[in-house]
């Protein structure tokens, strides 16, 4: 195979009559899905085909058409034109590209091959408990590396992905309650914890942010029979190291486990360089995304944060990373973001948003130290959030 055009038709011979896609209430076997991929007509003179879509079922259809016609895809964020990229041309050998943030502060595109998704799926999903009985619920953009890779990753095995248009908790567990597994990023994921507990979800996967111990702890008691794995990684290099959560290591939160198979670690001067074959064209290996880390005595990595996350508060380097962790802790905390801010007196500083009653505050001053003590606290009812669930922090 070349494309996933390609994985898609030779998926549709296989399972044909059986489920590909649920979004809300449309329902399409894997054929109907290839059928309705094939009338899609893509008129484009251009190499690239940029997929301006919101909607998750127009993006996916557009996606593997644009493969179809040899074209490369791109699914923009929401709000996005193809003038707010800054562009650079694909390599001959790459099929698709999905956005991250350039130097300038435009998006820029990474482009990638088959063979550097494809080629890890085997891995992953014996990882995720993913195969051809599972029912994956996700949700978000396709425009996400995350739910993207999902739904391949999902094709391949034989699976079957569920997902609604709608930000509604009700509407979630609704669909949910047909799932067999979840891929939702932490902030999402804690949408979830209310109410019963239900035993038909056997795996939930997550990553891109700390899983906090309330969290981990509300996610076992909320999905009993579900093995809950958590994995570190990046857009440049794919999948990097993953742990089973369990109640002895929720509270260690910065511990991201051991290396994926055949991927190799690295710390230089604090940072972790990957060696993977599973990385976006045109850059060289070993490769670091500018995030600090360290190995344990176990051969865990542990991730101590990324460049943006140090603080130079009058001299005095603060990692956010470890004061989200404090304020964590609170059981009442829900959610939490530190914000740098530039300061006349110190140079740099730092906000808190809490999604926390404001009686926790007293608690805030007793676990951190003076000089972690942001220049504001500020509680808020939800913190908001991107396309691919992360925290907005502008």
């Amino acid at each position: 195979m070349k494309n996933f055009y390609e994985l898609l038709a030779a998926r549709a011979e296989s399972y044909g009559d059986k489920i590909f896609l649920q979004v809300d209430e449309k329902v399409l076997t894997c054929a109907e899905f290839l059928k309705a991929v094939n009338e899609i007509k893509i008129d484009c003179n251009n190499e690239i085909f940029f997929i301006t879509a919101e909607s998750f079922y127009h993006q996916a259809v557009n996606f593997f058409a644009a493969q179809k016609f040899g074209k490369v895809p791109v699914i923009l964020h929401a709000n996005l034109t193809a003038e707010d990229i800054n562009f650079n041309r694909a390599d001959s050998d790459a099929i698709f590209g999905a956005l991250t943030s350039g130097t300038t502060g435009k998006p820029k595109i990474l482009y990638r091959t088959f063979e550097s998704w494809a080629g890890f799926f085997d891995v992953q999903n014996k990882i995720f408990s993913v195969d051809s009985s599972s029912k994956v619920f996700i949700h978000g953009s396709l425009s996400f590396t995350g739910n993207l890779n999902t739904l391949l990753a999902t094709l391949y095995a034989g699976g079957t992905i569920i997902t609604s248009e709608k930000f509604a908790r009700y509407k979630w567990l609704e669909l949910i309650k047909t799932a067999t597994n979840i891929y939702l990023v932490p902030t999402k994921l804690r949408f979830l914890i209310e109410g019963e507990p239900l035993k038909n979800i056997r795996g939930i996967f997550t990553g891109s942010q700390i899983l906090t111990a309330n969290q981990s702890l509300n996610l076992m008691k909320k999905f009993p029979a579900a093995e809950i794995i958590l994995y570190y990684g990046a857009s440049e290099l794919s999948f990097i190291t993953y742990k089973k959560i369990c109640a002895e290591n929720v509270n260690d939160i910065q511990n991201l486990g051991k290396p994926f198979e055949g991927i190799g670690i690295e710390i230089r001067d604090g940072l972790i360089y990957v060696d993977t074959k599973f990385h976006v064209n045109g850059i060289n290996m070993p490769f670091s995304v500018g995030d600090y880390g360290k190995f344990d005595a176990e051969g865990n990595l542990i991730f101590e944060g990324r460049g943006e996350d140090f603080i130079n508060r009058g001299g005095v380097k603060i990692n956010a990373v470890n004061v989200e962790k404090k304020i964590s802790t609170i059981p009442a905390v829900k959610a939490v973001a530190v914000v740098k801010v530039k300061s006349d007196i110190r140079g740099e500083d730092f906000k808190a948003y809490i999604v926390a009653p404001k009686s926790v505050l007293p608690i805030v001053r007793k676990i951190l130290s003076p000089i972690e003590m942001p220049s504001e606290i500020i509680f808020v009812e939800e913190l908001p959030l991107n396309d691919s669930g992360k925290v907005i922090r502008d």
